[in-house]
């Protein structure tokens, strides 16, 4: 056993690891990643509900397709952090480790990672550009493209999700001690991003999940995460229900 994977013993992981509705597993062991998975159900979530604002928004509600503009690329941004915090930090993290301990099925879970980055990035660019069309000239045939793209794009980003949850992160069970990944959290996965887009970002990372799950996570993170989250909910509410107007509630 390497040092590495020594530490990962000297803190006790939750009793119950997360398991939110669409996530693929929760490999138990010594980190806490209920934040990835907030994350990762934020993304699945927001695709299909994307998917189907295409569906139903019609394409003379210019209000409604600039909102929806603006909320992709609030997303957008998340997503990208999220890829882009994986590939310069996590994933180089876990190859130092799978190198030394000659763990060459972890070395082609990291060289899945990457390829799959690779392969999801453009397809969110292609919307990127179909919601920035439709917001200034909404065309059927666009709109239609627009619609192939994101179902492509949640096929790609659930599959690869599905992937980092079920090999990915037993790969940092292994090989992260929890005190390592506590700061790996605070200094780069969290970022320090401006109050503002707190605003955005504790809501909608909670939105659609019931109170016995978001409860425990607020008590954990502190007074002043749940009083953050509390003053911003109506307003994140209000955009989400302009973005989203005419998607059914089935859906």
């Amino acid at each position: 056993m390497t040092t590495s994977a020594k530490t990962a013993t000297t803190k006790t992981a939750p009793a119950t690891p997360l398991l939110l509705p669409g996530q693929a597993a929760s490999p138990a062991g010594p980190c806490d990643l209920s934040g990835m998975y907030l994350m990762h159900h934020a993304f699945r979530r927001d695709l299909r509900r994307f998917t189907a604002a295409v569906e139903h928004t019609p394409l003379d509600d210019a209000t409604t397709w600039r909102a929806l503009q603006e909320r992709w690329g609030r997303m957008a941004h998340h997503l990208h952090e999220h890829h882009s915090v994986e590939d310069r930090v996590l994933w180089p993290l876990l190859q130092e480790r799978v190198d030394a301990a000659g763990d060459q099925t972890g070395q082609r879970v990291l060289d899945a990672m990457t390829a799959e980055h690779a392969d999801i990035d453009p397809l969110l660019e292609r919307a990127g550009d179909g919601f920035r069309t439709m917001a200034d000239a909404p065309l059927r045939t666009v709109a239609d493209d627009l619609a192939e793209t994101l179902v492509e794009a949640f096929a790609l980003l659930d599959g690869h999700l599905g992937h980092e949850e079920r090999d990915a992160v037993a790969l940092v069970q292994r090989y992260v001690g929890a005190d390592e990944w506590d700061r790996l959290e605070r200094r780069e996965f969290r970022g320090r991003p401006a109050i503002g887009e707190l605003r955005f970002q504790l809501p909608w990372m909670v939105a659609g999940l019931p109170d016995d799950v978001v409860a425990p996570l607020v008590r954990a993170a502190g007074p002043a995460f749940r009083l953050l989250l509390v003053t911003s909910r109506r307003a994140f509410d209000k955009q989400e229900a302009a973005a989203f107007a005419h998607v059914p509630a089935t859906a």
